[in-house]
C-alpha cells in the first residue's frame, strides 16, 4: 500500500516510454506506480497521504555530474567570513578586525567567496599585522596570499624559498612573494596553517552544503576530487545516517605520482549503496599535470587495477595546452588502456570537454566514454586564446548527443561569490545548453542548442547511467528510488527567458521531504 500519492501534476518521468503522467505513488523510499490519476488514486488505502499537485510540474532529483562540495566547503565553513566581498576596502576592514581579537599564537584566516582585483599583497597584510599569521585564501585549490608571519611559521624566508621540497613563488631579488605554491602544495600548506577541522565541523560542512543543494533541487552529485579525510567524514555521516544528497565519489590523493597503489588499496564502500559509492579516480592527474607517457601509464594501470577514469580535458594556457592538446593526450592514453582491455562498457570520462574536433568524438564514441560538460561557455572565455577560431563549437553538446554519446552535466562548484551565492544552480547551465545565451545576453555556438527534455536528461537519467545507477535513479518511474523535485513553474513549457525563475518547491529524496520553499504547501 503507498505511503502517498502525488496527483493532479505535470509529471515529467524522462522516461522514454512513459513520457509525461499526472500522478506517482511512493512506498517507503521508491516509486510503486506512475500513471493517471485514476491509476494511481486507485492504489490509495486508509493510511495513505493524497497529495494534490495542483498542477504543479515535478521532474526527478537533479544530478549534479561534477561537484567539489567537500573541497569547497571547507574553507566555506569557519574562518572570517569574506563570502561576498567585493571591495579591497571591506577585505582589509574585516582583516583588521579579526587580527584585533586573534587570540595569542592562532592564525587570521578566510572564508573564500570573495572577488578583489587587484588582489592584495604580502606587503599589505603586513601592514595589517606584522606579528599575527594571516592566511587570505582564495579558492578550493588553496591559492591565496600569506603575511610575514604566516610564512615565518612556514619556515619559509629569503633563504628558505621552499616549503617541503616545493618552490614558493619569489620576486626579482628572491624574497617569497607570499603566494601559496601550486596545487596540491597549496592545499597542503593551507592545512598546516589552520587547526584540524573537528567531526563538528565536518558535519556543518557536508550538512550546510546538502542543504543548499537540496534547496536547489539536487538530490545526487558527483564529488571529485575528494582526498581521503573528506571520503572519512562522508562514512561517518552514511553510517549516522545524515546524507540527504547521493554521492558519487572520484579519488584523489596529495602525492599524485602515488595514485596507484593507494587506489588498489582502498577498501571501498559497496557499489550496491545508493547513499554513497566510490566510483572513478579523480579528475587529476591529467595531462596538465605530467607528461603524455607518464599520463598514459597512469591510465594503463588505472585500467589493470579495476579503476575508472574521470580526467580533466581543457585548454591551458599555464600549461601551454591548446584547445585540442589535452583532448588528445588523454584519448590517445585511454586507446593504449583499451588495447590492454577493453574500456567498452566500463564508463570512463572525460571532464569540461569545451572543445572537440569531429575526429576526437568519433574517438570517443569508439571508446564508449562519457562526457562530463560544466559552464564552458556560460562565461565570457577570456582565458581562450582567440586566434583559436573555435568559438562557434564551443561547448558542442548537439554534436555530441547527435554521435549517441552520453552526455552529462554539472557545476565544476568553486562555492559562492560576489555575483552569485548559488554559481551551482542547475539552472543556470539548463537555461545555457537550451538558449545558448551566456551571462552577457550574448549567443555563444546557436548551432549547439538542445532541447529541454535533453537537457534535463543531462541531469537526471544520463548522469544516473555514467555512474552504473539508472535502475535505481534518474527517472519517475516504478521500482526506482523516489528522488523527485516539486517546481513553481513548468521548467518544459514556459517562455526561455522566465527559464532561470524556476524554482523548486519542494525536493524529496527516498521519499523523504528534505526542503520545503518558505510559504510552500509541500
Amino acid at each position: 500500500m503507498p505511503d502517498a500519492i502525488y496527483y493532479h501534476g505535470k509529471v515529467y518521468t524522462v522516461d522514454r516510454m512513459l513520457g509525461m503522467q499526472s500522478g506517482f505513488a511512493v512506498e517507503g523510499d521508491h516509486i510503486v506506480a506512475v500513471g493517471s490519476d485514476a491509476k494511481v488514486l486507485a492504489l490509495a488505502g486508509p493510511s495513505t497521504r493524497r497529495i494534490d499537485l495542483g498542477g504543479a510540474a515535478v521532474i526527478p532529483g537533479l544530478n549534479d555530474s561534477h561537484d567539489h562540495l567537500w573541497n569547497t566547503g571547507r574553507y566555506l565553513v569557519r574562518g572570517i567570513d569574506m563570502v561576498g566581498v567585493a571591495s579591497r576596502q571591506e577585505l582589509v576592514a574585516r582583516l583588521r578586525a579579526a587580527v584585533e581579537k586573534a587570540a595569542p599564537g592562532t592564525v587570521v584566516y578566510t572564508t573564500i567567496g570573495w572577488s578583489v582585483k587587484p588582489g592584495l599583497t604580502r606587503a599589505d597584510l603586513d601592514a595589517i599585522s606584522a606579528t599575527v599569521p594571516i592566511a587570505l585564501i582564495a579558492n578550493r585549490r588553496g591559492a591565496g596570499m600569506l603575511n610575514t608571519a604566516a610564512l615565518a611559521r612556514l619556515g619559509i624566508s629569503q633563504q628558505q624559498p621552499s616549503w617541503r621540497g616545493e618552490a614558493v613563488p619569489v620576486d626579482k631579488s628572491g624574497e617569497p612573494t607570499g603566494e601559496t605554491p601550486g596545487f596540491p602544495a597549496s592545499v597542503q600548506m593551507i592545512k598546516v596553517l589552520l587547526p584540524p577541522m573537528t567531526s563538528a565541523e565536518e558535519d556543518k560542512l557536508v550538512k550546510d552544503a546538502m542543504t543548499e543543494r537540496n534547496a536547489l533541487g539536487i538530490t545526487s552529485i558527483r564529488e571529485l576530487a575528494l582526498w581521503p579525510s573528506g571520503l572519512a567524514a562522508l562514512e561517518r555521516m552514511r553510517r549516522e545516517n545524515q546524507l540527504t544528497v547521493r554521492f558519487s565519489i572520484g579519488m584523489e590523493y596529495p602525492d599524485q605520482e602515488n595514485s596507484i597503489p593507494q587506489l588498489a588499496a582502498l577498501k571501498r564502500p559497496p557499489m550496491t549503496d545508493a547513499w554513497l559509492q566510490v566510483e572513478t579516480s579523480s579528475e587529476e592527474p591529467w595531462a596538465g599535470t605530467m607528461s603524455a607517457a607518464q599520463f598514459t601509464a597512469f591510465v594503463r594501470e588505472l585500467n589493470r587495477i579495476g579503476w575508472r577514469a574521470a580526467t580533466h580535458v581543457a585548454p591551458s594556457t599555464g600549461h601551454a595546452l591548446g584547445a585540442d592538446t589535452a583532448t588528445d593526450i588523454t584519448l590517445a592514453a585511454f586507446e593504449a588502456a583499451d588495447r590492454d582491455a577493453s574500456l567498452k562498457g566500463k564508463r570512463w570520462s572525460v571532464e569540461h570537454v569545451p572543445f572537440a574536433t569531429p575526429l576526437q568524438m568519433k574517438r570517443m564514441e569508439k571508446l564508449g566514454l562519457i562526457v562530463s560538460v560544466q559552464d564552458a561557455g556560460i562565461a565570457p572565455a577570456a582565458s581562450i586564446p582567440a586566434s583559436l577560431g573555435r568559438m562557434g563549437r564551443q561547448s558542442p553538446i548537439r554534436e555530441l548527443l547527435d554521435r549517441n554519446l552520453v552526455v552529462v552535466g554539472g557545476s565544476d562548484y568553486g562555492g559562492p561569490g560576489p555575483a552569485s551565492r548559488t554559481p551551482n544552480n542547475p539552472m543556470l547551465s539548463f537555461y545555457f545548453y537550451v538558449t545558448r545565451l551566456n551571462r552577457e545576453g550574448k549567443k555563444i555556438a546557436p548551432a549547439q542548442r538542445i532541447s529541454r527534455l535533453e537537457a534535463l536528461r543531462l541531469f537526471t537519467s544520463n548522469s544516473a547511467f555514467a555512474t552504473f545507477q539508472e535502475n535505481v535513479k534518474g527517472r519517475i518511474v516504478p521500482g526506482l528510488f523516489a528522488d523527485f523535485v516539486i517546481l513553481n513553474q513548468d521548467l518544459m513549457t514556459v517562455p526561455e527567458k522566465r527559464i532561470l525563475e524556476t524554482r523548486p518547491l519542494a525536493t524529496f529524496v527516498g521519499g523523504k521531504n528534505v526542503y520545503s520553499a518558505p510559504r510552500s504547501r509541500f
